[in-house]
């Protein structure tokens, strides 16, 4: 299978901070505290603290849980045009977090790259 990436359009940010009302695109529980993937726009909206303004890119096609070398693979790909990257494996989707500045070059890098499962 063929692996294709989206950008999605939205700015997201990481917090510890997350209050009512606003939907994070993603959670986790650390030992410190929560983490969470929110919109900047929401996070500055309602005076959260947050770091690492980031673009989102979507593995398009679902990815197995038990996938073996796609994160490497990617993350690999990045890494070689020194790209940092944070990546969230999700039920069906893999999701891969790159400074916002380099979204589209990312996104570009990927699509490019010829993947397979």
């Amino acid at each position: 299978m063929q692996f294709h990436f989206k950008l999605l359009k939205e700015v997201y940010v990481f917090t510890n901070t997350c209050p009512d009302g606003v939907l994070p695109l993603a959670s986790f529980q650390e030992d410190e505290a929560m983490s969470y993937v929110i919109d900047q726009s929401l996070a500055e909206e309602k005076n959260i603290p947050f770091i690492f303004p980031c673009r989102c890119i979507r593995s398009e096609e679902e990815t197995a849980l038990t996938a073996v070398g796609i994160t490497a693979k990617v993350s690999g790909t990045l890494a070689d045009n020194s790209i940092p990257c944070n990546v969230i494996a999700a039920y069906h989707h893999d999701y891969f977090f790159v400074p916002e500045e380099r979204g589209a070059e990312a996104l570009m890098l990927l699509n490019s790259a010829n993947f397979t499962s």
